[in-house]
Order: structure tokens, then C-alpha cells, then sequence
């Protein structure tokens, strides 16, 4: 697997209305995160049924087949949205959170799906657990996750989704590195870290709603470098549940 990836790009001059979360590069690092706290045994269960797939392929497929019509019923399984002030709750039935709870269950039993099965679920899981923690995928559906709040950054516009889902990643530039060594936990904050449910971590991402909507539509360096730590922190934290999950479902 790819030890450290590096990428430094300019800003697109305008960012699309997507549902994407950290980008391709994001979701790629939060399963290598993962894939490092695996042992020997369980790396080559879950590769065994990602059946040739890479683990990066795995966390960024679900939107790599967006342009594929025949599978529009996954568009709402990226997000939910939650006007402000209203509660963050399960909510029936297409939307993230009913989504990965359920696939975190399923994996739980994979021995009970068939091979194509267990893949197609792994890899909701790896890119889900990615999404769930850009605090946009939890966001207000009045400006749809951020996409239709208009911002300007280095002369150019954008909306805050786009911005923070891989616009600033792109930016500074990103490794796994960065995210994996960000926060050095010790085996207790660790523990602490994957308790909860898929409920509890949607709240607990959507709380960082204030700090990315603390903005003039003009974005200046110290909110970049603010919302860079978000995102190292965001993306460690998700990698380190990945991580928990996985042993749970396939370690022997």
C-alpha cells in the first residue's frame, strides 16, 4: 500500500455541487489509516474479498460511480441534512446514518452474504465512514451541505462544500503523514475515540458546523489554516474508527 501520498494542486476556478467528502486523496488516506492497524491475518481476509480491489479503489468507489446512472439510489446514502437548531436523529431510511449503521451490522455477519456481497459493503463502509466525518455531510439542507453557500477564495468562487471537502486539501497540499501522525492518542483516547454509535459520531461531526460556517464570503489564510486542522483531524479520527470496525467485523 502507498506509505505517503502527496498532493499539491491550484484551486479550480469553480467548485461543482457535489456530495464528495475530503476528495479522492481524503478517503484514500482515512483507509490507509485503517489498513495500518490491521494484523497480517485480517489485511488478507479483507483483501481476499475485495477480490483484487485496492483498499484506496474500495474508499473512493462510491464516487467513482456516480456517472453511472444505475446506481442514483446511492446518492443519498453520502449525506443527511438537518436544518439548524433541529435535532440530529436516525432517520428512515436513505441517508448515511441509516446507511453505515446498517453496513457496520452486516459486516458484523459477512459470513452470512455471498463474496460480492461482503465487497459491495466494504466499500460502503470505507468511503461512509469518510464522509460521515466531513462535517458538511451532516449539514443544513437550507444551503444543501454548504453547496449553495457562496464563497470567494484567491479570487475565485467556490461554495463552502467544495472548499472543504478538497479545496483546501488541495491547497495546502495533503499526506498520509499529515493525518496519521497528526495526534499521537494513547490506547485509552483510542478506545474512547470508537465508542458510540454512527448517531453519537454524526452529532459529534456536526458540532463542528459553527467553526466552518465562521466565515465572510471572502476566505482568508487563518480560516484555511484553521479548518486544515479540522480536516487532519477529521480524517485521523475516521481512520481510526475504520480501523476499530474492521477488527471487529474480520479479525480471526
Amino acid at each position: 500500500m502507498k506509505k505517503s501520498v502527496i498532493i499539491l494542486l491550484t484551486l479550480f476556478a469553480v467548485f461543482p455541487l457535489k456530495t464528495f467528502a475530503w476528495g479522492e486523496k481524503g478517503h484514500e488516506i482515512v483507509a490507509e489509516i485503517a489498513f495500518n492497524q490491521l494484523d497480517k491475518k485480517t489485511k488478507g481476509i479483507l483483501l481476499s474479498y475485495l477480490d483484487g480491489m485496492t483498499i484506496e479503489q474500495a474508499a473512493t468507489w462510491m464516487d467513482d460511480i456516480k456517472k453511472d446512472h444505475s446506481y442514483d439510489k446511492l446518492k443519498p446514502l453520502h449525506y443527511v441534512n438537518f436544518d439548524k437548531g433541529e435535532e440530529v436523529k436516525d432517520i428512515c431510511c436513505d441517508n448515511i446514518i441509516a446507511a453505515l449503521s446498517a453496513t457496520i451490522k452486516d459486516l458484523k455477519h459477512y459470513k452470512d452474504f455471498s463474496r460480492e456481497e461482503v465487497k459491495t459493503k466494504i466499500c460502503y463502509l470505507f468511503h461512509l465512514i469518510g464522509d460521515l466525518h466531513q462535517p458538511l455531510h451532516v449539514g443544513y439542507g437550507s444551503d444543501k451541505g454548504g453547496n449553495t453557500f457562496q464563497v470567494n477564495f484567491n479570487s475565485k468562487g467556490t461554495n463552502l462544500h467544495g472548499l472543504m471537502d478538497y479545496g483546501i486539501i488541495e491547497n495546502r497540499g495533503i499526506s498520509l503523514n499529515d493525518c496519521m501522525n497528526y495526534k499521537n492518542y494513547n490506547q485509552q483516547e483510542i478506545d474512547s475515540l470508537c465508542k458510540g454509535s454512527v448517531l453519537d459520531w454524526a452529532k459529534e461531526s456536526r458540532s463542528h458546523l459553527d467553526q466552518i460556517y465562521d466565515t465572510e464570503k471572502q476566505i482568508n489564510a487563518d480560516y484555511v489554516e484553521r479548518n486544515f486542522v479540522l480536516i487532519k483531524t477529521q480524517i485521523q479520527i475516521a481512520g481510526i474508527r475504520l480501523g476499530k470496525i474492521l477488527k471487529d467485523s474480520f479479525q480471526g
